[in-house]
C-alpha cells in the first residue's frame, strides 16, 4: 500500500515522527508528503533524506495561501521548487477551494496559481496534484488539455465529475471521508480501477473517533473500503492502488508488486 498524500512535516509529529514512520512501514511500501510552501518543502525534504526509498515529496501552494499570494512571493516559491525538482515527484497540491474561499477575486487568484503550477509541471515533466473543493468542474476545465498526469486529491465531488476526470485519464485519490460517505463509495465502484489512489491527508481526517491525529498506517482502512466497493480482496485493492500511485508519481516498481 501507498499513502498518496500526507503532511508529515506537521508539528503534530514533532515528538514521534520516527515511530509514525516505523509503524507505517509495517503495512506500507511508500508515503508521499505534500509540501504546501517553501518552509514545509524544506521540512519535507529533510524527512525524505532521513527515510530514503520510503518517503517521497511533492511541492505546491496551499489554496488558502494561493488565494492571496503576491506575484513576487509566488515567483520565489516556484524558483525554490525548481531548485528542488530532482528531489520531488510532483508539483502540488494546488487548486481552487471554493468551500473555504468565497471571494471571487481570491477564487480567481487560486486558479491563476494552479495554472502556474500546471505550466511548471509540464515544463519540468512532473505530475500535478490538485486540491479542488466545491470547484472540481472549474479545475477540470482548466486542466483538460494538460500534457502531464493529474491527480485530484481527497476527492469529495460527484460521481458525474469523477467520471469526467477519469475520462481525461486523470487520477482520483480518496481519503477516510470515503468510509462514511455512500455517494463516494458508489463513485469508487463507477470509475476505472486503474484511476484510484488512497490517502490519509494526515494529520487531518482520522478514521478513528478516539484519535484526532491521523497517520499513514490508517490508509489500510481506506484501501479496505475500496476493496468492498470493487468486490475484491484487501490484498487485490492494495496492489491496485499501489500500482496506480507508483504509475502516477513515477515511483520505482516495488519488488512485491
Amino acid at each position: 500500500m501507498i499513502d498518496a498524500h500526507t503532511h508529515l512535516y506537521s508539528d503534530k509529529y514533532y515528538s514521534d515522527l520516527e515511530w509514525v514512520i516505523k509503524r507505517a512501514r509495517k503495512k506500507l511500501s511508500a508515503v508521499i508528503i505534500s509540501a504546501v510552501d517553501s518552509e514545509s518543502l524544506r521540512k519535507s525534504l529533510a524527512i525524505k533524506h532521513k527515510f530514503q526509498d520510503f518517503v517521497y515529496v511533492t511541492a505546491g501552494v496551499h489554496p488558502k495561501k494561493a488565494a492571496q499570494i503576491e506575484n513576487e512571493e509566488l515567483k520565489q516559491m516556484l524558483n525554490t521548487f525548481g531548485r528542488a525538482k530532482s528531489d520531488i515527484v510532483a508539483l502540488g497540491e494546488g487548486g481552487p477551494d471554493f468551500y473555504h474561499i468565497r471571494d471571487p477575486r481570491q477564487q480567481q487568484r487560486q486558479l491563476q496559481v494552479l495554472n502556474e503550477l500546471l505550466v511548471h509541471a509540464e515544463k519540468w515533466k512532473l505530475p500535478l496534484v490538485v486540491h479542488a473543493r466545491q470547484a472540481e468542474s472549474t479545475a477540470l476545465d482548466m486542466l483538460a488539455q494538460s500534457k502531464t498526469a493529474v491527480m485530484f486529491h481527497c476527492f469529495t465531488g460527484s460521481k458525474q465529475i469523477a467520471k469526467k476526470i477519469a475520462d481525461h485519464g486523470f487520477y482520483i485519490s480518496f481519503s477516510a471521508i470515503l468510509l462514511t460517505n455512500p455517494e463516494l463509495q458508489d463513485t469508487v465502484a463507477s470509475i476505472p480501477q486503474e484511476r484510484i489512489l488512497t490517502e490519509t491527508d494526515s494529520p487531518a481526517l482520522s478514521p478513528l473517533p478516539d484519535q484526532t491525529r491521523n497517520e499513514p498506517f490508517f490508509v489500510e482502512k481506506i484501501v479496505s473500503c475500496v476493496a468492498q466497493q470493487l468486490r475484491c480482496t484487501l490484498e487485490q485493492a492494495a496492489k491496485i492502488t499501489e500500482e496506480n500511485a507508483r504509475r502516477f508519481y513515477g515511483l520505482p516498481r516495488h519488488p512485491e508488486t
